[in-house]
This record gives structure tokens, sequence and C-alpha cells, in this order.
């Protein structure tokens, strides 16, 4: 187990993310949880990969919107992008949480455009990861 894994319960549907590994082993529902393992390549049509687009200082990240196709984003929970991530250098983490409805992307300022990398979490899919 790393840090910043992201883990699943196929039984009730939480997702957990690993902040400080210890146990070797992660259980929910009495089951161990399953590791989303990060993907890189879009699946089935639809956009998952991140984009990341840099202005300045500013950041976004969306997830098929400049592309032509954004992510379905229900309006209800069934099918969703629930965060986008944006991972700097140096460990710094920045998320935006998504509900249903809104639009896939998030907008973020830093410091240092350097060295970028793009997290999303699908409810359905599960992790893709996208770099500048």
């Amino acid at each position: 187990m790393k840090q910043k894994e992201i883990w699943k319960c196929n039984v009730c549907g939480k997702v957990i993310e690993i902040l400080h590994p210890a146990a070797p082993e992660t259980i929910c529902c009495g089951q161990p949880m399953v590791l989303m393992e990060e993907k890189t390549a879009d699946w089935k049509g639809e956009k998952h990969v991140p984009k990341i687009t840099i202005e300045g200082n500013k950041v976004t990240v969306d997830v098929g919107i400049s592309m032509g196709t954004p992510h379905p984003m229900a309006d209800e929970p069934e099918h969703y992008i629930m965060w986008i991530e944006l991972i700097c250098k140096d460990n710094c983490y920045k998320r935006q949480m998504l509900s249903p409805g809104m639009e896939p992307k998030a907008v973020f300022t830093v410091s240092d455009t350097s060295g970028l990398k793009a997290r999303e979490y699908c409810n359905l899919h599960g992790t893709w990861v996208g770099t500048d």
C-alpha cells in the first residue's frame, strides 16, 4: 500500500485514499477493498484522461471538454466524475470535488506550473491520470 492510492469497496461503494500506509490490507464490508489503479488511455469512447491547460499560473483540468466530448455527468449519481486533482511537484495536491450535473472541469492556481500531473476519479470506471 502506498500514500495517495485510491481504494474502493465493491460491496458498498466506499472510496478511500491512503494518507498514511500502515496495515497491509484495507477491509470494508468484510472484504478486501480493491486498488483503483491509475489508467492513462481513454476507454469505450468515453473521455476519462484529464487534460491540463496552462495560462500563466492558472491551470485548468478538464475531462473531455477540450476534446469535444465531455465525460458524462449524470444528474443522478450513477455515473459522474467525483473529483479532479492537480498534483504539483514537491507533493503539492489540490482537489476539486464535483457533484452530478456539474461540468467535469476544475481550475487551480499554482506558483510553479512545471511537472504537473492531473488525476480524476470516475465513480464507475476508477482513476485516470494525465500530464502536461
